[in-house]
């Protein structure tokens, strides 16, 4: 009988190597996957959030006498995690700026626009993102 002839069981240098290389581009993959994920979830929420104020903003106009309409600047607008207004934000910090443009067709409507603007953090930068809505107001009490 001979001894130690015969394959040999177990792994090589070159065979575990490629094998944790392997493991690793899998989990940097999967890393990736999740920060991705969570910075499209933020900026997700946001900008529902954003249209929520867009909204919210034009239908506070809608109240507003028609000669009385004008336009705003930007002003700070802010929102809390649960979707309500609040002054202490804890998720959504952004400007607002409402423009009220002439009569459009005599006396009879104004085109009313609201940008929302917010910086959105992706990957460490700050980007500029905006939200427009727009809307025509009628000059008739009954209908506004």
């Amino acid at each position: 009988m001979k001894m130690g002839s015969g394959s040999r069981r177990g792994f090589t240098l070159t065979e575990a190597s490629i094998s944790i290389l392997i493991l690793v581009i899998l989990w940097l993959a999967a890393v990736n996957a999740m920060i991705v994920g969570k910075y499209t979830a933020s900026y997700a929420r946001h900008k529902m959030q954003a249209i929520y104020l867009a909204q919210q903003a034009i239908e506070n106009l809608r109240k507003t006498p028609y000669s009385l309409m004008v336009s705003n600047g930007p002003i700070a607008v802010s929102i809390d995690s649960k979707g309500t207004p609040d002054n202490a934000a804890d998720n959504f910090n952004g400007t607002q700026t409402i423009t009220v443009y002439p009569e459009v067709v005599g006396t009879y409507y104004k085109r009313v626009a609201v940008k929302i603007s917010w910086n959105e953090i992706f990957f460490g930068r700050a980007k500029q993102i905006s939200e427009y809505c727009a809307t025509h107001i009628a000059n008739e009490p009954q209908v506004n």
